[in-house]
């Protein structure tokens, strides 16, 4: 009797790639909204660092990266969730209310009342967040952090420092994800705590985010990093170019992606049209750096349908930085590389 499975039909090929494109979707909602956000009065007006183009802002950000990750682990470690819970939920809380506040702006102006409604708002949505971690919840929660991070950040630091920034944490990512292998014991801590730094897309309608078990099974699991794509065995039935999760005997029904693979190469989008002068919505380089991200993100799709894990920000990032560099040699643009330190 032959165990061979029937080979899988068009429209079953289509259908496994359909979370590649909504994962690619998600990516240019969170660049198509930081570049609307960044652009609105409260945004554009908040005043910059001290120093926007100091590479000095790009070390500290990689260095207090890594001081928060050892963090993170010693207290997954130590079983410190009620910690972690309450540093991530602060950080989504004051991301929201920098997104609804800008919001309330763009539709009825600043005054004491939008402020106490964005507190509220964004309050209640991290409580929402805390007490019913639905994939779709998240999912929203996830495109408005990100969102509202990557404005905030790419109008108050340039692009060369976010270049540096980009090259460190890519070199970061490489590192911990087949080096020391350290982000597998952060992403696993954060998916067990259902913390919302991810996107969730379900291959079933009727998937539970909440009921979903991320606990150690047994020795033949396999993790990826916060940043990682991975791919389930040959025979699943789709490839999972996900981030931050453990491929489990018994398959997931959904497939993650970490916030980070869209926010880092968002905040060169967002820098590169702030920072530069030009005309019209949006400059040259940073169209050109929205191409790139989405040409890395199709050569990590390839490479991942091999079925080889493989780290997102590599791909992601020298995509966006080379879309950059042809911005700005098509357009002319005028750039400083000053490091200004």
């Amino acid at each position: 009797m032959s165990t061979e499975k029937s080979p899988l039909t068009l429209t079953q090929k289509l259908e496994n790639l359909v979370p590649y494109f909504i994962m690619g979707l998600f990516i240019l909602i969170v660049q198509a909204g930081s570049l609307w956000l960044s652009a609105t009065d409260y945004i554009s007006s908040q005043p910059p660092l001290d120093n926007p183009e100091s590479v000095g802002y790009s070390v500290y950000y990689i260095v207090m990266l890594i001081l928060f990750t050892a963090l993170i682990i010693f207290l997954i470690k130590k079983n410190k969730t009620f910690i972690i819970r309450g540093i991530i939920y602060a950080a989504i809380a004051m991301t929201l209310y920098y997104v609804f506040r800008a919001l309330l702006d763009k539709a009825v102006g600043l005054t004491t009342f939008t402020f106490l409604l964005a507190v509220v708002a964004a309050i209640a949505f991290a409580v929402l967040l805390y007490k019913y971690p639905e994939w779709y919840i998240i999912d929203f929660a996830g495109l408005m952090i990100s969102i509202g991070a990557c404005a905030v950040i790419g109008v108050s630091l340039s692009y060369v420092p976010i270049i540096v920034l980009m090259i460190g944490l890519l070199i970061y990512d490489f590192i911990s994800v087949y080096k020391t292998k350290h982000m597998l014991t952060l992403a696993n801590g954060m998916m067990d705590l259902k913390l919302p730094i991810l996107f969730v897309i379900p291959k079933r309608w009727d998937y539970s985010y909440i009921d979903e078990d991320f606990s150690d099974d047994d020795d033949e699991e396999s993790e990826t990093s916060s940043e990682e794509i991975n791919t389930e065995s040959a025979d699943s039935e789709v490839a999972d170019p996900a981030a931050e999760i453990k491929k489990k005997k018994k398959k997931s029904d959904a497939l993650f992606m970490g916030l980070g693979d869209a926010v880092i190469p968002t905040l060169l989008v967002v820098a590169a049209n702030h920072f530069i002068e030009h005309d019209g919505l949006v400059s040259m380089p940073s169209l050109f750096t929205m191409i790139g991200t989405f040409v890395g993100f199709a050569v990590l799709m390839y490479v991942v349908s091999k079925g080889n894990p493989q780290a997102g920000l590599p791909f992601l990032n020298t995509g966006a930085i080379l879309g950059f560099a042809a911005g700005v040699l098509i357009s002319g643009a005028t750039v400083s590389f000053s490091l200004g330190l």
